[in-house]
């Protein structure tokens, strides 16, 4: 596994929101977004190690470790670039006009580097002032997929529910008191659900879906605070209880017998 790509699984196993990072170092998530897809050429040169740095102490990573292999990385890069010919008769002539304007191209030099770090330091100020993120950023950030499940997680448990003297459609209403993401499928088709933090968006922390018998199926990444009731006019249950976990949750609704199958998972060692 690519370094960088073993930091991500490590964060996310450990259940550590990117988000939470960007807030806590006061980095753009963007920022750290390159950092797990290793496209350090999208971050200020003079920001790359600082930036990594404080990206693997927030996750609790040894960061001599990390640094070293970072290092590998990027010197690795640097040598697997193409070398450009210069024929001995240019050369004569580059170093000569090199040596005899040194001195300018010296002092010219440090200027321009001093107002190039100036600028980038300003760059930096303005986007951490204004480290907003987008909501396709968030949306990326919480989304879970069955793949997901069986790269990174493990079943921890699984309990089947018999669902008995029900009359449908029965609403099924959800609510989580934390970020979260909710998907709803069946065979055909499937919808997403987000739920964030209020100072970020202004979405219902609930929704409502209606099941009239079919088999269905819901992937829940934390149902910590996390409410699940069936209910209609004359029926109803709180299955809450049954599903708390800390990492995500697949709820199988199925027919014939009806049931509500509760799989709960752990992330990998």
């Amino acid at each position: 596994m690519i370094f960088y790509n073993k930091y991500k699984k490590f964060r996310i196993d450990n259940n550590i929101d990117l988000s939470d990072v960007s807030k806590r170092t006061k980095i753009d998530i963007k920022y750290l977004q390159s950092i797990e897809k290793g496209k350090f050429a999208e971050i200020p040169g003079v920001y790359v190690k600082l930036f990594f740095k404080a990206y693997i102490n927030e996750i609790g990573v040894d960061i001599e470790e990390a640094l070293d292999e970072l290092n590998s990385f990027l010197n690795q890069k640097t040598s697997s670039k193409n070398l450009k010919f210069v024929p001995d008769s240019e050369e004569k002539r580059f170093k000569l006009f090199n040596n005899l304007n040194s001195e300018n191209l010296f002092n010219s030099s440090i200027l321009m580097g001093m107002g190039f770090f100036a600028l980038v330091l300003l760059l930096s100020f303005s986007l951490n002032s204004n480290n907003e993120l987008s909501q396709s950023d968030l949306e990326n950030e919480l989304r879970i997929k069955k793949s997901d499940l069986i790269e990174y997680y493990v079943e921890r448990s699984e309990e089947v529910i018999s669902i008995d003297n029900i009359d449908f459609p029965i609403t099924i209403r959800f609510q989580s008191e934390n970020e979260n993401y909710i998907n709803y499928y069946d065979s055909f088709s499937g919808k997403e659900f987000f739920i964030f933090e209020e100072t970020m968006n202004t979405q219902s922390n609930s929704f409502t879906e209606i099941w009239n018998g079919e088999s269905k199926s819901f992937l829940v990444a934390n149902t910590i605070d996390f409410e699940l009731i069936f209910f209609s006019d004359d029926y109803y249950r709180d299955f809450s209880q049954n599903i708390i976990n800390d990492f995500p949750v697949e709820i199988i609704l199925d027919a014939n017998p009806y049931t509500l199958t509760v799989v709960k998972y752990l992330p990998k060692k």
